[in-house]
């Protein structure tokens, strides 16, 4: 159910129009900027999509206006975050109803939770829909992690739960593909901080921000040639992008505040609008940024 799942996965900033309401127009020419990158697919409501700011509906017209605009010419994947089992249930079955390529199932923010009643929740919703099945571990910024024997267990019980979104440092991420012993294909996040050391680990994609996409496809291409000259190119490649992703990857406000706009910027989104509360740009951080990213080639052109 997975195994063309692979590669660069940009998770979609949310774009607003000038009264807060969700830009269609906008939303659209980003999915046909990130196709034009070259990207390996699309993912939808992660944090930098703005989950906590959406309503159901919302978040539904998000999934239908994506997978209409992709036709099919890349895999879409949609986060389920609603914080109940019954609302992951009905979201997960609204959202495959729409016809995307997988979920990803994100843990309510429960703390002092048994650790089986998320495996039953996602087992629950599993059960409901006949998609294949990520579970986002993110120790960073997430409050509940899953341990590799629960899913392991998951997996066992659920075989359409085979994937990860396993965001981490990468020595996480290593000990995760060691003790799930390749039940699942991960996928690791962190904006690519770490994309070299994801693909030597083992992970199968990444899930970044899209402001660098274009970039961090190119350099994922030649990181998995079986080839030193290719992979010495990604890796430096890797090295030029790193003053950028360090900087916006400081907080997920950060990057929806400063990565947003570069995005926008780079890929002719057009001004950003914002739905509040967010953090607002600083004077010194927006020429910072401008700084960082002036050698950037144009969206889509190799550097």
């Amino acid at each position: 159910m997975n195994t063309h799942l692979h590669g660069i996965h940009p998770m979609l900033y949310t774009l607003y129009g000038p009264g807060g309401a969700l830009d269609r127009d906008a939303h659209v020419r980003q999915v046909e900027a990130c196709i034009a990158a070259g990207v390996h697919g699309i993912a939808l409501l992660g944090i930098v999509g703005e989950y906590n700011k959406l309503d159901v509906r919302e978040k539904l017209q998000i999934v239908e206006w994506t997978v209409e605009a992709a036709r099919g010419r890349l895999p879409v994947g949609v986060t389920v975050s609603e914080p109940s089992e019954p609302g992951q249930i009905a979201f997960a079955r609204a959202a495959a109803a729409l016809r995307p390529d997988w979920l990803i199932l994100q843990p309510p923010a429960l703390r002092n939770v048994p650790e089986r009643e998320f495996v039953r929740l996602f087992g629950a919703v599993a059960q409901a829909v006949d998609l294949p099945i990520a579970i986002q571990n993110n120790p960073v910024n997430l409050d509940v992690v899953l341990s590799a024997g629960a899913l392991s267990t998951l997996n066992r019980n659920h075989p359409n739960i085979c994937l990860l979104k396993g965001e981490g440092p990468i020595l996480y991420v290593r000990r995760l593909i060691e003790e799930t012993q390749g039940a699942f294909r991960i996928f690791n996040g962190r904006g690519g901080l770490e994309l070299p050391a994801s693909v030597s680990a083992g992970c199968v994609g990444l899930i970044p921000a899209p402001e660098l996409a274009d970039q961090l496809a190119r350099c994922w291409e030649l990181l998995s040639r079986d080839d030193a000259p290719s992979c010495r190119a990604g890796e430096m490649l890797h090295q030029r992008l790193l003053p950028m992703l360090t900087f916006v990857m400081a907080s997920p406000e950060h990057m929806l505040c400063y990565g947003r706009r570069l995005y926008a910027q780079r890929a002719g989104l057009g001004e950003v609008q914002v739905r509040h509360p967010c953090v607002e740009p600083e004077a010194f951080g927006s020429a910072w940024l401008a700084h960082l990213s002036a050698g950037l080639p144009a969206w889509g052109e190799r550097a």
